[in-house]
């Protein structure tokens, strides 16, 4: 069994150490870190050749000529990867020492699963534990209060991506179903992978924290409870208008959802015209469903207030937004 990890580094001097010894020190041995970086201009690659020197054959370091951003950069350290099961990896968390032992066990549990993905411990800048809140609390995965087993594919899709990257691992034979991943905005390399293994029923989970998923700079004061209580409630309104348990009850609700239900029908329709042949999922479906839901907020909008609904109409015609040809 060989086991590979895929980091993507830019500028990131400041946390890059700690990862690394986190990684090279766990119970079970990582074979290989393939690290794609992309274009750092700070001491990220100096770091990295340090830890060439103390760790021969082990660090394979791949210097992007132009930044491929995050997606296809994830896509090249994955397609450089050898193991038979491959970690992802950010340039500033850091994981549990048994992180690795606790993923492979529950893969030997559960043979058939493709990928698993774990929940984790929020940490600042100085590598402190700054709230009670896992991981898991901060992309709105309340897998405690939901039923089982979950449907993992319709919570991907209809409410919000809970599979952070950072935690991920994947089975080497599902490079050839994941790759290529197309560069869209705001479609990252962790949510495309998700959606094609939870389609596949073959996604797993780990309750357990088997990381500390850092939060610095701007990111970590943007993280308040208000900030995540106004979040979570605007991801519950969506997920239960569209799966029809619950419709908008108000001007405000209705325009809310039609923002985010066009930016879906968007993604998925950009999506549909990226993804290879043969790929599994078909997300032309996926954002007629959300191009459905985003004319029923409209007609809800125009019937509950045709004034506002003339006014907000008029101001995205003029700015060329939520246009549909």
């Amino acid at each position: 069994m060989r086991l590979s990890v895929a980091m993507c580094t830019y500028n990131g001097e400041k946390y890059i150490k700690e990862q690394f010894e986190s990684i090279l020190t766990q119970t079970i041995t990582i074979d290989e870190i393939i690290v794609c970086d992309d274009g750092s201009s700070d001491k990220t690659i100096a770091i990295i050749k340090q830890f060439q020197i103390e760790y021969p054959n082990k660090i394979s370091l791949h210097q992007n000529h132009i930044n491929l951003g995050i997606s296809k950069n994830f896509e090249k350290a994955i397609s450089n990867c050898t193991g038979d099961y491959i970690f992802l990896s950010d340039q500033d968390d850091i994981w549990k020492k048994n992180k690795v032992e606790k993923i492979i066990k529950y893969f030997q549990v559960n043979p058939s699963m493709e990928a698993v993905f774990t929940n984790g411990d929020l940490i600042n800048g100085k590598s402190e534990n700054f709230t009670q809140n896992s991981l898991w609390d901060f992309t709105f995965f309340m897998e405690s209060q939901l039923e089982k087993p979950i449907k993992l594919y319709d919570h991907i899709i209809f409410k919000a991506n809970m599979v952070t990257g950072a935690t991920l691992c994947l089975k080497k034979e599902i490079k050839e179903l994941i790759l290529p991943i197309p560069n869209i905005k705001k479609f990252y390399h962790d949510e495309w992978i998700a959606i094609a293994i939870a389609y596949r029923n073959n996604l797993g989970y780990l309750t357990e924290r088997l990381i500390s998923y850092r939060i610095h700079g701007n990111q970590q004061s943007g993280f308040s409870d208000n900030l995540k209580a106004n979040k979570s409630k605007k991801y519950q309104l969506k997920s239960n208008h569209i799966l029809g348990h619950d419709v908008p009850k108000s001007f405000k609700e209705c325009n809310q959802l039609a923002k985010v239900y066009y930016r879906n029908y968007i993604k998925f329709k950009t999506a549909s015209k990226e993804a290879k042949e043969g790929f599994p999922v078909n997300f032309n479906e996926i954002a007629e469903i959300y191009l459905d839901q985003f004319k029923k907020c409209n007609d809800s909008l125009k019937k509950s207030n045709p004034f506002f609904y003339f006014f907000r109409n008029l101001s995205d015609k003029i700015r060329g937004k939520r246009q549909l040809n």
